[in-house]
């Protein structure tokens, strides 16, 4: 990802005639980089794929690599009321704004953030797989309620459109005669989205246009949810408004024995990063590519240490 205020190249549509450097010898995706976060918990392997479209094949040879602060930064900058214009002090802003949920000090008509730690506690004991989802479904909707309140100046207000729940998933998805070779464990996607299946099989009806202005019904309907139907598993989840999809890893130490609790409390300050702080990408060596300048800019928007 380029660092916010870049003009760099980022994701292109296709090509029908582009050209394919190498193709033959892309065999797995990019291992997880400082885009994402790399835990002592699980493996991170590079997943064997057959083909790689060549406008894939490009973000992966002109990647560049960001400290994590860059990245968050160019994120909100993105999603701020005024994307083109930059604010070096937004990702400061934003961190100190949610410190009150992460402290278990926020509390919506709907959640307390004080319930995350408890879901938290429950996600890091040792089990099987499947036992993690719950938790971690609990902990992620309660934050994703209590930051639907949050106003900071300068970021745009939450799209009622959207309303973002997590929601469990594990279960293949047929589209005609296909069916998909993957089953994420949970999705993200809109609250709407992810009741349907639900109202299908008892015949009900979803909030209809009139109430949608009912931000009361709403707030009822979402807690439901929450504390139902999100912790279950659909018989028919379309795919076709996910936003987010998470796969659950955890080796074997963390499987017997659990994983370390949350800390009591969280402060803003600078990022200690992991070991390894990223996994690399090794650039492909097809015989008809050249070597490329890095791209790296001279300065960052955002300063060179990141934080939690």
């Amino acid at each position: 990802m380029s660092p916010a205020g870049e003009t760099g190249t980022s994701s292109t549509p296709p090509r029908a005639n582009a050209p394919v450097h190498g193709a033959s010898k892309i065999e797995s995706t990019p291992n997880s980089r400082g885009a994402s976060v790399v835990s002592e918990n699980i493996g991170v392997l590079g997943a064997k794929v057959k083909k790689v479209r060549p406008w894939i094949q490009r973000d992966i040879e002109q990647v560049k690599e960001c400290k994590a602060d860059a990245m968050l930064q160019a994120l909100l900058q993105r999603a701020s009321s005024t994307p083109e214009t930059k604010q070096l002090d937004l990702l400061e802003k934003c961190l100190k704004a949610v410190l009150p949920v992460c402290n278990g000090q926020a509390s919506t008509a709907l959640v307390k953030s004080s319930d995350v730690e408890t879901a938290l506690n429950e996600y890091v004991r040792p089990g099987v797989e499947n036992k993690f989802y719950g938790p971690f479904i609990r902990a992620t909707n309660i934050a994703l309620a209590c930051l639907e309140e949050i106003k900071v100046d300068g970021m745009r207000a939450p799209v009622p459109a959207v309303d973002m729940i997590c929601q469990q998933n594990d279960m293949h998805q047929n589209h005609q005669t296909a069916k998909s070779t993957r089953k994420p464990d949970l999705v993200i996607l809109p609250f709407n989205s992810a009741c349907a299946p639900f109202e299908d099989e008892k015949g009900g009806k979803g909030i209809q246009k009139d109430d949608e202005k009912d931000d009361e019904k709403r707030k009822k309907k979402r807690k439901a949810h929450m504390n139902t139907n999100a912790t279950a598993k659909p018989k028919n989840l379309p795919w076709k408004d996910i936003l987010a999809c998470i796969e659950f890893k955890r080796k074997t130490p963390g499987k017997t024995k659990g994983i370390n609790p949350p800390p009591p409390s969280y402060t803003v300050t600078d990022y200690v990063p992991t070991k390894p702080e990223y996994l690399p990408v090794d650039h492909l060596k097809a015989e008809d590519t050249v070597p490329v300048p890095s791209q790296t800019p001279a300065t960052q928007p955002a300063s060179d240490t990141a934080r939690e």
